[in-house]
Order: C-alpha cells, then sequence, then structure tokens
C-alpha cells in the first residue's frame, strides 16, 4: 500500500531506537523508499551500518560529510518526502521540535518538511507525564503533526506505565491511514466558516463578538479525519489550524467571509456555517482614528449579506447546507424559522442560557434540529460535539445516496443500534452512559469492517444492547451485552436471524470523550475487541448464507481476535472456561465437524428463505433437507455448544416455517432432530406438532 512512497524517518537517542530497525523494515516491504537521519545520540543505541543495510540508502546524520564537505540538504529532503516519521521521538526532540531548535540534521529537516509528520514518543513515565513535555506535544499538534500516544508496559527504568513506543506495525498502520483515508466523508469536499467578524470603525476599532472559533475548528478537524476534503474560513481567531490536510483562508469581515465562502461553496458537496458573522457594520469607516469629543457618538449600521441565506439560495440538488443558531429566548421556534427560511438541511442550536455552552468555552450543548425532529444531545466537549454534528451530516449524505442512487451504493455492512440499560447503576453521574452509547454507535457504523459493496437490501440489522451491572467513577464497567444480527430476505419485509447471544461480565474502562479504537495486531481495549468479534462474527455468518463457506475471512478475523485476546483478563476469551463463551463460539463453528452447519447457512437462508416468498412450500422443502446437515454437525461434534445455540435463536422461526397443516411426517422428522440437538426447547418443538 506504500509502494513509491518517501518516507524520512527520523531517530533519536533512546532505548527504542532498536525498534526502527524493524519499522525501516516494514516499510521497504510495503515498497516505500526511507531515507533514515539519526541524531549523534542516537548511533549509541542502534548503528548506521545496521539502518542503511535495511534501508538500501545511507543514513544521514550530520549536516556536512565530513570527508567530502558535501552538504546534507534538510530543504531538498523536505520537499522529496511524501511523510516524516520521528520513531522513536526523545523529550528533547520533541522539545526541539516545538521550539524550532535547529541543532542538529533532524530537526532542520522537520522544519523544511512540507509533508505531513508523524511523532511516536518514548520516555520513562514521569518525562512524558510532565507538562512541560505534554504542553510540546500539544504544540505539535497545534502545528498539524499526527501525535502516536506511547503505550502502556515495562519501561527501560523497570517502572511500568506510558511511555513505550508503539510498535513499528501499528506506526506503519498510522501511515496507511494517512495517505489512504476511509471515513463517511471520504472523498466529499466540505466548507466549514468558524470564528468572528470584525467590521471596522476606524483603523483601530471594530463591531465584533466574543466568538474564538473553537467549535468550527473541531467541526473541521472531525470532518478532515472523516476523509474529507476541507476548506476552512476562519475570522479572527487565534488558533492553529486544526488539521495538516485542511485548506485555510482568513478573512477579517463579513463581507470577505462571504466572498470566501461563495467562491468555495461552488465546489463543495456540503458546507456547514459555524461562524459568528456580524449581521451589520457601520455604513462608514474612518480613514483615521477617531479622535475622543466631548459630544456623543452616533454609528449608522448597515446589513452585512446574510451568507447562510445566500449559499441556501444557490445550493444545488445534491449539496447539503447546515447553518448554526444562537438563541437567548424562543430557540426552538426561531432555530426551526431560520432552517426554513435559509433553505438549510440541519441547523445546530446551542444556547447562551446553558451554562458551558455559547462562545469561550471547551464545551457545547446542542440541538440539532432538521425536517425530521430534533435530537437534544448533553454537554459535551466541543471536539465530542463536532463529531456528533459530522455523524448527522454523514447520514444525509447516505440518505441522499438512497435517493439518487437507490439500485447501487457502498453501504457499510453493518446498520447498528446500541442501547444501554442502566436500571442497576444508581446514584451516579448518568452523562457517561450517553456519551458512551454515541461512541459505541459512531464506532460500528462508521467503521469500514469490510471492502465490498452492499446493496442496501443486503445490509445486516445489528443491536447492541448493554445491561451495566456495574459503574465505578473511574471508568470501569461490567456489562451484560446482548447482541444480533439479522439479514434481510430478499423480496420480503422479513428479516432472519443470523446469531443472536447473550454475553455476561464484560469488564471495561471507558472515559468520557474517548475515541473508541480497534488494532486488530495489538489489542488494548477489551470494549473494542468484544464489537469488533461479534461485528467480524456476524458478517461472516453473513458471509457464509451467501454463499458456502463464504465467510471465512471474517470468521478467521473473529477467530484471531478471540486468540489475541487471551490477555486482557476477560474470561469470555480463554479456552476452556466455559463452554459457551466468546472463544468456544468461533471455535465450534471454525471447527471442520461444523462444516455441515456453515453449508446449512447458505442452503437455508438463500436456497430456502430467499425463495419462500415466490414459492413457500419449495422453500420449505429446502430448508427440511437442511435439518440433515444439522443432525450431521451434530453428531460430528455432539458437545458443540454452536449446534445448540443455532436452534435457541432460530426456535421461533422454526415455528413459523412449520405451523401449516399437514405435512404430518415432514413436521416429526424435523422435531425429533431438533429434540435430541436441544430438548430444553421442547415447548417450542411441541408447538411444531401441534399444528395440524
Amino acid at each position: 500500500m506504500l509502494k513509491g512512497k518517501k518516507i524520512v524517518l527520523g531517530i533519536t537517542g533512546s532505548i527504542a531506537a532498536y525498534k526502527a530497525a524493524l519499522l525501516v523494515r516494514l516499510l521497504v516491504k510495503e515498497g516505500a523508499e526511507v531515507q533514515v537521519i539519526m541524531t549523534p545520540s542516537a548511533k549509541e543505541f542502534i548503528t548506521p551500518l545496521t539502518l542503511s543495510t535495511l534501508s538500501g540508502r545511507a543514513v544521514l546524520s550530520e549536516f556536512f560529510h565530513s570527508e567530502s564537505g558535501a552538504w546534507n540538504s534538510h530543504v531538498e529532503l523536505g520537499l522529496w518526502a511524501d511523510a516524516m516519521i520521528v520513531a522513536p521521538a526523545t523529550a528533547a526532540t520533541i522539545g526541539k521540535m516545538a521550539g524550532g531548535i535547529a541543532d542538529n540534521l533532524l530537526v532542520t529537516t522537520y522544519l523544511s518538511m512540507k509533508a505531513p509528520v508523524l511523532v511516536a514518543p518514548a520516555m520513562d513515565l514521569d518525562m512524558y507525564a510532565h507538562p512541560s513535555t505534554q504542553r510540546n506535544l500539544d504544540i505539535l499538534r497545534s502545528y498539524g503533526n499526527h501525535i502516536i500516544e506511547p503505550a502502556e508496559g515495562e519501561l527501560a527504568s523497570h517502572l511500568k506505565g506510558k511511555g513505550r513506543m508503539e510498535e513499528p506495525q501499528n506506526i506503519v498502520e498510522r501511515l496507511r491511514e494517512l495517505f489512504f483515508v476511509k471515513g463517511p466523508l471520504a472523498g466529499k469536499k466540505i466548507l466549514v466558516t468558524a470564528g468572528p467578524t470584525y467590521e471596522k470603525i476606524d483603523p483601530v476599532r471594530f463591531i465584533g463578538n466574543y466568538s474564538s472559533g473553537k467549535m468550527g475548528f473541531a467541526i473541521a478537524h472531525e470532518c478532515a479525519r472523516a476523509g474529507a476534503e476541507v476548506t476552512l474560513v476562519a475570522g479572527p481567531v487565534a488558533l492553529p489550524t486544526p488539521h495538516a490536510s485542511i485548506k485555510r483562508v482568513d478573512v477579517e469581515s463579513a463581507r470577505q467571509m462571504h466572498a470566501a465562502s461563495s467562491e468555495a461553496f461552488r465546489a463543495c458537496d456540503a458546507a456547514i456555517l459555524c461562524a459568528a458573522v456580524a449581521d451589520y457594520r457601520p455604513s462608514q469607516q474612518a480613514d483615521k482614528k477617531i479622535k475622543r469629543t466631548d459630544e456623543n457618538m452616533t454609528i449608522e449600521l448597515e446589513a452585512n449579506p446574510d451568507i447562510a441565506a445566500s449559499l441556501g439560495a444557490v445550493k444545488r440538488e445534491g449539496q447539503l447546507l447546515a447553518g448554526f443558531a444562537l438563541e437567548t429566548n424562543d430557540a426552538l421556534s426561531n432555530a426551526r424559522l431560520k432552517l426554513k427560511k435559509k433553505n438549510l438541511d440541519f441547523i445546530v442550536l446551542n444556547s447562551l442560557e446553558d451554562k458551558g455552552a455559547g462562545f469561550a468555552v471547551d464545551t457545547n450543548k446542542v440541538t440539532i434540529i432538521d425536517d425530521s425532529g430534533a435530537t437534544e444531545y448533553p454537554l459535551k466537549s466541543k471536539a465530542a460535539v463536532a463529531r456528533d454534528i459530522v455523524a448527522h451530516l454523514a447520514r444525509l449524505f447516505m440518505m441522499l445516496v438512497l435517493l439518487f442512487a437507490p439500485l447501487t451504493i457502498e453501504a457499510q455492512e453493518l446498520n447498528a443500534t446500541v442501547s444501554l440499560n442502566t436500571s442497576k447503576v444508581q446514584g451516579t453521574n448518568t452523562e457517561v452512559f450517553t456519551v458512551l452509547k454515541d461512541a459505541l454507535t459512531e464506532f460500528i457504523n462508521n467503521r469500514r469492517w469490510t471492502e465490498y459493496t452492499y446493496e442496501e437490501y443486503e445490509r445486516i440489522a445489528c443491536n447492541f444492547t448493554f445491561v451495566v451491572d456495574g459503574y465505578s467513577d473511574d471508568g470501569s464497567f461490567t456489562c451484560s451485552l446482548m447482541v444480533q444480527g439479522s439479514r434481510p430476505v430478499f423480496g420480503s419485509t422479513y428479516s432472519s436471524t443470523l446469531f443472536k447471544y447473550e454475553d455476561k461480565g464484560i469488564k471495561f474502562t471507558y472515559q468520557p470523550y474517548d475515541r473508541l479504537e480497534f488494532n486488530e495486531d495489538n489489542l488494548d481495549n477489551n470494549l473494542t475487541a468484544v464489537i469488533a468479534f461479534y461485528a467480524y462474527l456476524i458478517i461472516g455468518l453473513d458471509m457464509d448464507s451467501m454463499g458456502e463457506l463464504g465467510g471465512s475471512e471474517f470468521l478467521n478475523r473473529a477467530l484471531n481476535i478471540a486468540n489475541n485476546a487471551q490477555n486482557l483478563g476477560d474470561s469470555g476469551w480463554r479456552a476452556g472456561s466455559s463452554n459457551n463463551n466468546r472463544y468456544t463460539v468461533i471455535d465450534d463453528y471454525m471447527n471442520g465437524a461444523m462444516e455441515p452447519l456453515r453449508r446449512l447457512y447458505y442452503k437455508y437462508h438463500r436456497l430456502g428463505l430467499d425463495t419462500m416468498f415466490k414459492d413457500a412450500e419449495a422453500g420449505r422443502k429446502v430448508i427440511t433437507e437442511c435439518m440433515t446437515m444439522l443432525q450431521e454437525a451434530y453428531n460430528n461434534r455432539p458437545l458443540a455448544y454452536i449446534t445448540k445455540l443455532f436452534t435457541e435463536y432460530k426456535q421461533d422461526e422454526f415455528v413459523n416455517l412449520y405451523s401449516f397443516e399437514g405435512g404430518a411426517a415432514e413436521k416429526q422428522g424435523v422435531v425429533k432432530i431438533l429434540s435430541e440437538i436441544n430438548p430444553s426447547q421442547s415447548d417450542a418443538w411441541d408447538r411444531i406438532l401441534r399444528t395440524r
């Protein structure tokens, strides 16, 4: 995936420098050209000979070649590279990069770099946690650098904590994500306006407002993270560009913002107008500073152009337009009036009456309003609010796709709903549960689980229902999860259950506003591992139903998660700890003796259920034939839990399928097999026999 990419790898004086050898090897294996730059102290930990052998290029360290006097041009390196990685990055180098202290070739190359920069810190836990290090990392983030958070574990000091350089495989994955952005807004061009506007009275005075621009910048950042090409039109604010890929246009007045926005909107798929634009400007602007007198002063104002209304008037079919409404009274009615009057697709309402919302704060409390209704969100960080707004925009884009191209779309595989039942938890702040629910919904539905193209009617409907058994203020949860996935039966409104299971005693930690992330090769979060396991399991079962043994790729991913998650301390992952845990479910299904059951999935769903809407008798006949495959799987492995589980979540379906008059012998044969496999469901099987 990185073939032809030119990478500058900066290595600094850390014990983690030994990992750089593997990082170089992985990059070269991906097809990248790698130029290593080492600080002098880095050579104490790993030899340039090792790195030059792996990279196939001479390692650079000094400004000049000692023998020839030739200059190692940091300027040319900055123009040559497609990306720069500093790994490991010590506290000293991070401080130099943040402060622009160009006393070695690595930092001068960084200061000349035109391409994105990724920084992977490595140091002891106290150094990493020190306020100066954290401030320097924040400065680097504000410059648009990508900080790869260090992992927790045993450090060179033999203390345990956060400070281990991220593993090379994960750094390469972050680099892939940088070059190949895939998100809900991938391929979209988005205009975002942010900040206040200033309307000059004279050269030193203006009419303005208290907007900091933080909300608009957070939205621009989230759009870029979601894969969009973002143009940010910013009023006069003291904020750095939030993402390296964002095109920023700085303006001062409302008329300048109107002109810049109108120009950008022509080529955009959507615009989110977050700026607090001045409604009026002085009709006369003095060329020189107005001198104070003892007389009163009157300033005549005239209306500024209405940016939202003017863009709404020229909005073409398929374009989306969102605005903001800051209200002090009659908030909902005023916002709905603005939505219609300015031809917006949705409007974000916030009120100065809500504590913690509005200007000059880092939090916001909003209500998103569109033609379908209003959704109120709790007080959140502006970054979290931005995620809600971008998720709403992405959903509207999906609806447009369905409207204008209903027959062929690249739909997400899972159409999941998430709910949290917190009735067992009393006397605690409930906001964390709402935030967790939103984060889970975003994680499941916005992640691209496969690269396949789905028709809309093929999407898998999933329900993830968490019952919170315990919660502590330190963010530790104990939950039971009831998960169900259903595939639609073609040509009907009926959905057939693919999988249904209750998973008890799941333990994880979650802090509000944490972004849920998942790395298949380095599992460090039990919650996302559990979700990913069931996502891949359900997708794999669906693929098996689409073609014989068709889900092997995704079922193997689920099996790998179960194998790799043994160290997460959750008994649901441990082989042999239970006959009905996650590990057993996937291990049973993937066992060779279960192949008849896997083949049943295709015959049962595709040849049976999918034909029943045309010919009920023919479809049911196929399903009856499938019972012999179920019997064979059971005979091959009678203690396997998966055959019993299959009959449990299909029991209502079986009863409905065989609730027809006649066919006593067919029913008796089916019931005999079901009763042998799962005698505990005898009441359900008796209902089949009672229908004559």
